[in-house]
This record gives structure tokens, C-alpha cells and sequence, in this order.
């Protein structure tokens, strides 16, 4: 069992969106997965945790998808 592991905390409030809300968006709509950081109480509010624990690839795929629908839903709210 792994002891730890290697996390990202990515600020998501641009997008008007609680952390809890972006993840499922993004689940639904990119099919990336990610916690949001309500998850690990107030202080992660408005975040999405990214898990560093997958291929390098697949890492930068998930990312451009985190941004894509981020411009989307910024987009949609100006």
C-alpha cells in the first residue's frame, strides 16, 4: 500500500462554480475524474484535486480537457 502520493490543487472559482460542481461537470461532460476540494473541508473550496498518478500522457490529456471546460463555462458566464 502506498504511503502517499502526489496531488495538484487547482483553483476552479473563475468559473463561478463550487469545486463539487466543476468535478461533476467534468466527469459528465469530459470523462475526467478528479475530487473536489470540498472534500477536504473549507480551505479546498472552489478546487479540484488532480491526482499526479497516471501516465504523463494521460495526464496532459486530462488537463487539456480541465481547460476546455473551464473556458467553456467562463465563457458562458461573461
Amino acid at each position: 500500500m502506498p504511503e502517499g502520493g502526489m496531488f495538484v490543487m487547482l483553483d476552479v472559482r473563475r468559473t463561478k462554480l463550487s469545486g463539487e460542481e466543476f468535478a461533476w461537470r467534468l466527469l459528465h461532460q469530459e470523462g475526467v475524474t478528479v475530487m473536489p476540494g470540498e472534500s477536504f473541508g473549507n480551505g479546498g473550496s472552489g478546487h479540484i484535486r488532480i491526482a499526479l498518478t497516471v501516465d504523463s500522457e494521460i495526464l496532459g490529456d486530462a488537463c487539456t480537457r480541465i481547460r476546455k471546460l473551464a473556458e467553456k463555462i467562463c465563457a458562458e458566464n461573461d
